[in-house]
């Protein structure tokens, strides 16, 4: 048995695994992802890609473009409706083509583009920056070590078996996997929610949907609730209809059946129907007890099930798998400490609870209002605060002295408070106009006042000094802010400045001057990536005093 060597192992080629793939190959770490299917997915399973994760994703360069470019429709051309049937009168609008205008919140915008289409843009891009992506290959097992985990690969096709040494796994191997189990994780929560059929049809759309666009109905009609959504494939459709257990079997719907549903989900009971897939599918929300055990980290679904309505499962891994990537990239590379990786989990399991949560509360909102019963109301929170707003704790973030305590903040009203992400404000950039998200993505990054400029010092010696890599942008030399906004939003004076990590959180802020900026700031700088300042000189410790 041949004997190999990676730095990260990810194992699943979904949205978590691809995403992480691409992410640490993009940041420089050779990486080996295996995905036990022959491909990509062929169906369009999942659809859309919301604005947070467009964010931690267009990081590398072309990406974005690529993904817009997949999809059908242009970007944020998205209807909602709720109604009986495509072609009935609404019961509701949730979403037209103009209401998505979100520049205020963010510089990204949403793409609609499936799970099949997604999946090979991120595939190209992790390979064309370095991941080793092997399909057909399966892992038979691994056991943990002081030093890094040790891996059984089989690829499927010669049943050659290779040995594997990591120094960490990544745990994307979805909702069926196996990892999980063979660490103890426990899955908990409500459970099985509804027995589904998904439906993948060709039918004549351009005649019944003629206005183009991406298009997502909830259907509460009197014969079954389910959802309908167009495809990037031209005239493809995909219907999912909830169905009772007790009476029907999954094997009850035939073809026959199943083009039934799509007339009566779309309204046009002579409608020309080719079914090209038929598929079961239980809805669930569960959330695993531990999203991490030694050198294992668990991402997507493997970690979190959460209801499709609403589209927060696929976002939550893609952001499951930035977190990762950036935290994994500098322990490997020697610039952060092992205990970093330790906030992971920390962050991102209240995360997944509250998006599970929301994701109930879509459910029974736009489907199944009599359900008020399942609903998870401690952990609600509105869909932009919930998608774009919500609050990291953790030991890699230097709280202020008075922290609220809140999980979530409103996007359009942002404290920037440490653990929560940087405000999106427009800046110049000499004649370009930029976002501030364009300063941030692979180091950390530095903001100051105009008057910061001893934090501008402070930060370039400390650069290095560490061999870590510390950005600086100082508002009025590095941008300009036309519209004053940036500092009002960040809460600092011109003297103050404001520490954000790699994936655009905010970690440290001081609101104004010091009278120590240099061994203020290098604590500080120490302890987000994970090294333990406890023992450190007076004058260090008063980099967690209140600096305002």
């Amino acid at each position: 048995m041949s004997v190999e060597r990676v730095p990260v192992l990810i194992v699943g080629a979904g949205y978590a695994g691809l995403s992480a793939a691409t992410l640490l190959a993009w940041r420089g770490v050779p990486c080996r992802l295996v995905e036990r299917r022959p491909s990509t997915s062929r169906l369009p399973k999942a659809h859309g890609i919301n604005r947070r994760s467009m964010e931690v994703l267009r990081v590398v360069p072309g990406l974005e473009d690529a993904l817009f470019a997949a999809s059908r429709t242009g970007a944020n051309e998205s209807t909602l409706i709720i109604a009986e049937s495509v072609t009935s009168p609404p019961i509701e609008t949730l979403v037209t083509k103009t209401s998505l205008d979100a520049t205020p919140v963010s510089p990204s915008k949403i793409c609609t583009a499936g799970q099949d289409r997604v999946e090979p843009v991120l595939l190209r891009f992790a390979r064309a920056n370095g991941a080793d992506v092997r399909f057909s290959t399966t892992l038979e097992r691994f056991s943990q070590r002081d030093d890094g985990v040790e891996a059984i690969l089989r690829d499927e096709a010669s049943g050659q078996e290779t040995k594997v040494l990591a120094d960490y796994i990544v745990a994307a191997d979805g909702a069926g996997g196996t990892i999980r189990d063979m660490g103890g994780v426990k899955m908990e929560g409500p459970g099985v929610l509804a027995d589904t059929i998904s439906v993948l049809f060709e039918a004549d759309l351009d005649a019944i949907l003629p206005g183009g666009g991406f298009a997502l109905y909830y259907l509460r009609n009197p014969a079954f609730s389910g959802a309908f959504v167009t495809c990037d494939e031209p005239n493809h459709g995909q219907i999912n209809i909830e169905y009772d257990s007790t009476r029907d079997q999954a094997s009850d719907f035939d073809e026959e059946r199943c083009e039934e549903l799509v007339r009566q989900s779309l309204g046009v009971p002579d409608l020309a129907v080719k079914i090209l897939d038929i598929r079961p599918w239980q809805m669930a929300a569960l959330l695993a007890d531990r999203m991490s055990f030694g050198r294992v980290f668990l991402a997507g679904d493997c970690a979190h099930i959460t209801p499709p309505v609403g589209g927060l499962g696929g976002q939550t891994a893609i952001q499951d798998a930035a977190d990762l990537a950036w935290k994994l990239a500098l322990v490997v590379k020697g610039e952060a400490a092992p205990a970093l990786l330790d906030s992971y989990a920390i962050e991102r399991r209240p995360v997944a609870r509250i998006a599970i949560a929301r994701s109930i509360a879509n459910y029974v909102e736009r489907l199944l209002p009599d359900r008020q019963d399942i609903r998870i109301r401690e952990d609600e929170y509105g869909l932009l605060e919930t998608s774009m707003g919500y609050r990291y704790r953790s030991d890699a973030i230097i709280a202020d002295e008075f922290d609220d305590g809140a999980c979530v903040e409103d996007p359009l009203r942002p404290s920037g408070a440490p653990g929560t992400r940087l405000p999106h404000v427009w800046l110049r950039r000499g004649e370009e106009t930029i976002s501030s998200h364009d300063l941030i993505g692979r180091d950390f990054m530095l903001f100051t006042g105009p008057d910061g400029g001893d934090w501008i010092e402070a930060a370039r010696r400390i650069a290095l000094r560490s061999k870590a890599p510390l950005g600086v942008c100082r508002l009025g030399f590095d941008v300009d802010d036309p519209e004053g906004l940036f500092l009002p939003r960040l809460r600092i004076s011109p003297e103050g400045a404001l520490l954000v990590r790699p994936d655009g959180y905010i970690v440290w802020r001081s609101r104004g001057g010091n009278p120590d900026p240099l061994a203020t700031l290098e604590a500080s700088f120490a302890r987000v990536r994970g090294f333990d300042t406890r023992q450190s000189s007076g004058s260090h410790a008063a980099a967690f005093a209140d600096a305002s």
